[in-house]
């Protein structure tokens, strides 16, 4: 299993907004791409029975980033008692067509419970690499990973990565810098 850090904030802009005190702040565009997650879990799990956390840790992802790569994907995480992500990582297994590995879930005893369609636009400048997402036409994120794909650096810690992002003051909600996108879909899904 790959481990990673990250963290994941909810903007309190409207994307041009936010696109403008990036711009500010010396970052440009690096890279654009489409995700689209179909979130999948196994039909014997009683969702009724389980908190959101624990549904999304039973849950195995069909993702498509489009034009890019195609995989069935399982994410780890760990959780504190505030929710916090503790420790995260994620196996992932390629495959070559999307339509037929959902066939394959689902011959397996999965159904799809949601999806997730994230628009992500890289942004970096010389010392800060970002991802702003924009998913299911409804919420935009900025997340950073510890590793760097367009700039040379890398963060040892959750903490290095929040106190990088907050010296830009930009417009986020610095009250969770865990916010767990998945999470807001499946309560908005499954109505809980």
């Amino acid at each position: 299993m790959k481990m990673e850090t990250e963290i994941t904030v909810l903007v309190k802009s409207t994307y041009n907004d936010l696109k403008k005190e990036l711009e500010k702040n010396g970052f440009q565009i690096k890279e654009e791409y489409e995700l689209r997650d179909d979130y999948m879990i196994n039909n014997d799990i009683d969702l009724s029975k389980l908190s959101k956390l624990e549904i999304l840790q039973n849950c195995i992802l069909v993702r498509d980033i489009v034009n890019i790569k195609k995989e069935l994907l399982y994410k780890y995480k760990k959780y504190a008692s505030n929710g916090d992500i503790l420790e995260q990582g994620k196996v992932e297994c390629p495959v070559t067509d999307i339509d037929k590995a959902v066939k394959f879930m689902e011959s397996i005893n999965y159904k799809k419970i949601f999806n997730v369609y994230d628009k992500c636009i890289v942004f970096a400048n010389r010392e800060t690499e970002l991802v702003v997402q924009l998913v299911n036409n409804k919420y935009i994120f900025i997340e950073m990973e510890s590793e760097c794909e367009h700039i040379d650096r890398k963060y040892e810690s959750a903490e290095e990565l929040m106190k990088d992002l907050s010296r830009y003051n930009l417009p986020i909600d610095n009250s969770n810098y865990f916010v767990k996108k998945a999470e807001l879909i499946l309560s908005e899904t499954l109505k809980i």
